[in-house]
């Protein structure tokens, strides 16, 4: 495995362990808000570095239908986030809702992530051009999420 497939994976790894941190807490009755938006914030600018430098060349070099794949289900994820979002956003938040939800997130999150690990990732390390595996690196540890950027198939 190269070193984008490693670092993006190892990233995959990350969101999943801040995600069970939360499930955790709501478990014991305790709503860390903040351990959800740490994740919530990482895995939206995981799908920004992959929508905006990962797919491109991707899809140039004619994996089209996998990426469309991928953008379906990233905005079917960000719906998810937007929904934890609300419910956290009321004073007493609904633990059972919280659970539910993030359980429905984890579920998508692992198939999702598995056929990126699979398939996506490995075929970016074999196919892309030095620079475009070059620009994924270095917008996963130095970008940003643009203010307002939302995945490009998440609901408005």
């Amino acid at each position: 495995m190269g070193g984008v497939a490693r670092d993006l994976e190892a990233e995959h790894h990350s969101i999943d362990d801040r995600l069970a941190e939360f499930v955790a807490g709501l478990d014991e009755g305790q709503v860390q808000a903040e351990v959800f938006r740490a994740s919530a914030r990482e895995l939206q600018h995981h799908i920004y570095v992959e929508e905006a430098h990962l797919f491109p060349p991707l899809r140039a070099a004619g994996m089209i239908p996998p990426v469309l794949v991928m953008l379906r289900e990233h905005g079917e994820i960000w719906g998810v986030l937007d929904a934890v979002e609300r419910l956290l956003a009321d004073d007493h938040p609904d633990i059972a809702s919280l659970r539910r939800e993030c359980g429905r997130l984890a579920a998508l999150l692992e198939a999702h992530n598995l056929k990126e690990e699979q398939i996506l990732y490995p075929a970016a390390d074999e196919s892309l051009a030095a620079e475009d595996l070059e620009q994924v690196s270095i917008s996963l540890v130095d970008g940003e999420l643009p203010p307002g950027w939302r995945a490009e198939m998440a609901s408005r």
